[in-house]
Order: structure tokens, then sequence, then C-alpha cells
């Protein structure tokens, strides 16, 4: 089907953005948006049609037939509700909006008959993650216990978003995907060893409903692994490990790799004792930024063509996530 796609915003991200919709929708325009003329000109050469660039998004949106908006996180909140009073599908990277009001009032606009709203949390549509979630399910690592979550790295600070924001959201988003609900109650702690503004080491320990519960340590100081595939120049290391009281199935979100485990913990005189009852692993090695915003992007169009459900909706995506985010961050600020 042919429709006219708005993209908001030609940074890196952005320019993926443009490649997989060109891949998923080819018989689709895209249309640009973007206040940087470098990023307009690069369009340019890219392929887009002079016509269909401007540097204000309410120039072309009147045109459009799904709104994208991979903008910086500030500017999120004011081109969603213009798309949405418009009643246009809309896509929103994450973090969706900066402040909870702001995703309150979104979510608020997304009802009475309005479009599908997606919040871009890529990592749900990994095969891997997917799998997982089927593996849980069927009780192989038994009951879930607690999950461990990995986002460290060197890996640049951004301007406009602290570290758990831009690179800990992902973790706590799957934490929320596989456990099914949001965490009753959470401490966090940030350091700034390195004397800066903000923090670059930042630690959380969550308890959701059931007494599982969830670790997550972020920053820069610890270093990375591998390099990055969303940022070049980086080394990072991304993993989230969900613990059962059978088993475990580690994630590794930069090698694309799982690896279950089946354990048999008999209680002994020290307390436990594990026995090793099998590994496997599998590898999803041509996994990419991309690929995964295809998943993304055909998910979408579902949601719109058969009212299927979105992949990650404005109260889990939005609502939820920047109360804890916005909670954290008065705690980080002290």
């Amino acid at each position: 089907m042919e429709r006219n796609i708005l993209l908001c915003g030609f940074g890196a991200f952005g320019q993926q953005h443009a490649a997989a919709w060109r891949s998923v929708s080819p018989k689709s325009r895209l249309l640009l948006a973007d206040t940087n003329p470098k990023a307009r000109n690069l369009a340019l050469k890219m392929g887009f049609a002079e016509e269909d660039i401007c540097g204000n998004y309410k120039d072309l949106i009147c045109k459009a037939d799904i709104v994208d908006i991979a903008t910086a996180s500030d500017s999120h909140y004011s081109i969603a509700v213009e798309s949405l009073r418009s009643k246009i599908p809309t896509l929103i990277e994450k973090p969706a909006v900066k402040v909870l009001n702001e995703a309150k009032i979104l979510c608020e606009l997304s009802e009475n008959d309005c479009p599908p709203v997606q919040i871009q949390f890529l990592l749900r549509a990994h095969p891997l993650v997917i799998e997982s979630k089927k593996i849980l399910k069927s009780g192989e690592i038994g009951r879930l216990l607690a999950l461990d979550g990995i986002f460290t790295g060197w890996k640049r600070m951004r301007p406009d978003s602290n570290i758990l924001e831009n690179d800990g959201v992902h973790m706590l988003d799957l934490m929320r995907f596989f456990v099914g609900v949001k965490p009753d109650k959470f401490d966090v702690v940030g350091d700034k060893l390195l004397g800066g503004r903000v923090p670059e080491t930042i630690h959380l320990r969550l308890d959701y409903p059931k007494q599982v519960k969830g670790y997550l340590r972020l920053g820069i100081l610890f270093g990375g692994k591998q390099s990055d595939p969303y940022l070049a120049g980086s080394l990072t290391k991304k993993q989230l490990t969900l613990m059962g009281d059978k088993g475990s199935i580690e994630l590794d979100f930069n090698e694309n790799s799982m690896e279950v485990t089946n354990v048999e913990y008999k209680k002994t005189i020290g307390g436990f004792t594990p026995s090793v009852n099998g590994v496997r692993v599998r590898r999803c090695p041509n996994i990419t930024p991309v690929t995964l915003l295809e998943q993304c992007f055909e998910n979408f169009l579902m949601a719109i063509e058969r009212k299927a459900p979105v992949m990650c909706d404005l109260k889990e995506g939005a609502v939820e996530i920047t109360e804890l985010l916005e909670t954290a961050g008065a705690y980080l600020a002290t």
C-alpha cells in the first residue's frame, strides 16, 4: 500500500529509520522534517525529493499517513501532540517524553478511536527476546526470581538525556516486558566518579510483584566488550539475564546470542549447591538496528491494517516508564 510517511529527524538513527521504511514499505513516499540544514542536504543526496523535505514538521504533517518521530527527545511531545490531534498513526522513539504530565496528555489524546501509537523500544522486536518470552512461559527455567540488566560502555553521554533515560531505559522496558507488570518500588544510586555535572555511574534495584527482583547497572567507567552497532566508535556491554529457580536465560544484545542454562539448586548446610544439567546457545548473527526497525515497522503496519496490538503502547512506553525515570531523576539530582 502506498502511504506518505513523515519522518521527523534525520540524525544517525533517523537515517536508519528511513532505510527500514524503504525496505518494509517500498511503495510509500518518505517525507522529512529536520531543522538542521545539513541533515536536509544529506537527505537530498540519499534520495528524498526536494519538495518532500522541510525544516518544520507542521508544513508536512497535513500530507502524512504515518508520523515517525526520531528527533531529540525534548521535541517528541510537541510533534506527537500535533500528530495525535490530527488522528495520524504515530511512532515515537524512546524516551517518548521528558515528563510524566506530557505522557498522560498523550494518553488522553490517544483515546476515542485514535489510530495506533507505538513507542519504539526496538529490543522487544529482537527474535531472541521473543523466543525467551516463550521459554519463560513454558516453565523451562522455573519460576522467575530476578532479572539482571547491564548497559555499560565507553559511549558518549547525550546532552538531551541521562544514561538512565538513554541506555538503561531499554533494560527497564525489557524487564517490564518479561515480568508483565511495572515495579512496585525501586532504589537508585548515582555517582559522579569523574567529578562531572551528572552521574556517569548508576545502579538500580527494583521490586516487582510476586517477589521478583530487578537489578540494573549503568555507566561509562565499567567499559564495554564489543563495538556498538548503534553508535560508531563505542564499545559497550548490553546484557539481560532472566533468573529462575530451575535455570537462567542470558541475552547478549551485542553478540545477538542467547544462552539457556538448566540448573538444579539443592539445599545444603552452606545454603544451596547448584548442579548444571545442560547449556544451549543460539545466535542470530544478522541482526542489525535496521532489521529490528523493520520488525517494529511491520508490527506497526499490522496494527494499522488489522487492528493488531502495537509492540509497546503509550501506557507502558510513556506513562509507566516516564514515571519511573522522573522519580529516579529526582533522586539522582540530589
